[in-house]
């Protein structure tokens, strides 16, 4: 099994499963070259319509029959789902769809406490693929709401404050690099999007394999050379052969001061064995992190490893 969360909303996947697509609100997980689930979310004020979610579906691919039923006509497993789903504060409305021979069983799903409103859709062929798609549905959680928000990805996993909002990502192989923005007032306003502005920006990334990208290099001279964010040259770093980090202004004057205008910068990059790997977080901006913030999100990225299905 594998947990991915992503911008808020999370699920545990069965072995196999990967993301085919990751958007900032939705994923799509396939299966030895199969769709196997898409998912997707925002966040919406005042009343909800299940009904006018459901019908979103329908939009862009007419030729879906899409119908909302209700959970007497669901498979037993599937209602149990639901009623987890439930205990955890999501409404739920179940629906089936066809097309082309294909069927499915989904949800739209809403959480008042958060305004998460979230449609989930399962590809199935068989009993064994309804027994899947419950026991996914039932591990979906809305992690929105709370002081420190999670994510994980790719055998990735880490923290960051409620107020960051993800900004960019990528997964290349080799590089993994996913970015958080908080802009300056510390809320976005929904005109601005995220990364623009003054602000702060939060970056993780995952370096591997250790071995080759360092090429003998010790870490605090690649750190120099070879990221992108790396610490300007006039800044001290600090460390060792496993771990380096730094702290401190990056543009700073007179004007700057008195603009409240500097640009600090916090990085910290460490070595991960077993793994084979390097991990790094860095923070930029006019808004610097607070030390013990920077360390808690530090302390919270790492490497995490599937568990048997």
């Amino acid at each position: 099994m594998a947990e991915f969360i992503w911008n808020g909303v999370g699920l545990t996947t069965p072995g196999g499963w990967e993301p085919a697509v990751i958007e900032r609100d939705g994923l799509i997980f396939a299966c030895s070259g199969r769709m196997a689930c898409e998912l997707k979310w925002n966040r919406v004020q005042g009343s909800f319509s299940f009904e006018k979610h459901i019908k979103r579906l329908t939009k862009g691919n007419r030729e879906a029959a899409v119908r909302g039923v209700p959970e007497t006509e669901t498979p037993p497993a599937w209602t149990r789902a639901v009623d987890v789903l439930a205990g955890s504060g999501l409404r739920a409305r179940s629906f089936l769809w066809k097309k082309d021979g294909s069927r499915g069983l989904g949800a739209a799903l809403h959480n008042p406490g958060s305004g998460m409103a979230c449609l989930v859709q399962f590809f199935v062929d068989d009993k064994e693929d309804e027994s899947v798609a419950a026991e996914t549905l039932s591990s979906l959680r809305d992690y929105s709401v709370g002081k420190t928000v999670p994510w994980a990805m790719f055998g990735l996993a880490g923290r960051v404050p409620a107020e960051f909002v993800l900004d960019t990502f990528s997964f290349k192989p080799g590089h993994y690099r996913v970015v958080y923005w908080r802009p300056a007032s510390g809320r976005m306003s929904g005109r601005v999007p995220p990364g623009k502005g003054p602000g702060t920006r939060l970056i993780f990334e995952r370096f591997a394999p250790a071995s080759v990208v360092l090429k003998s290099l010790p870490l605090a001279d690649w750190v120099r050379q070879g990221m992108e964010d790396a610490p300007p040259p006039q800044m001290a770093v600090a460390g060792d052969s496993g771990r380096v980090e730094w702290r401190g202004a990056v543009r700073t004057s007179l004007l700057r001061r008195a603009l409240r205008r500097e640009v600090h910068a916090s990085g910290r990059v460490w070595a991960v064995q077993p793994g084979n790997a390097i991990l790094s977080v860095t923070a930029q901006g006019t808004v610097p992190a607070p030390e013990s913030v920077f360390n808690a999100i530090c302390g919270s990225y790492a490497l995490v490893s599937e568990t048997a299905s």
